[in-house]
């Protein structure tokens, strides 16, 4: 069943201005050191980067809950399908991502299915 659906979008020349800004300890904020390493080793850093945050927010605004953004990890599956690790919606919720990107906009939906119990 789903509980909830959340949408972002994140400009991403505005997300690079500010990462060039505040460096890395705004990066560290948002985000795993396995985010960092995968992202930071493509052609736009910037673009994932954005992505991967939009897709945080996506899945707070899904959930209706904020539990910081180290707390969410957004990896590949083999096929390049994004997953989220958030060990603390693992019992509670179902988790699909979608991310995607322009040169100028990242975007990314997330939709919440609420597990059921069996008696």
């Amino acid at each position: 069943m789903i509980f909830g659906i959340g949408i972002d979008v994140v400009d991403i020349a505005k997300f690079k201005a500010i990462m060039e800004k505040r460096g890395e300890r705004f990066l560290k904020r948002l985000f795993t050191d396995k985010e960092l390493s995968y992202c930071m080793a493509q052609k736009r850093p910037e673009a994932h980067l954005s992505g991967r945050l939009a897709a945080k927010v996506s899945l707070f605004k899904a959930v209706g809950r904020q539990i910081g953004f180290k707390n969410v990890e957004i990896s590949r599956e083999a096929g390049g399908r994004p997953v989220f690790t958030a060990p603390l919606f693992e019992g509670e919720y179902t988790l699909d991502v979608s991310i995607s990107h322009t040169s100028a906009l990242a975007i990314a939906e997330t939709i919440a299915g609420k597990k059921e119990s069996r008696p």
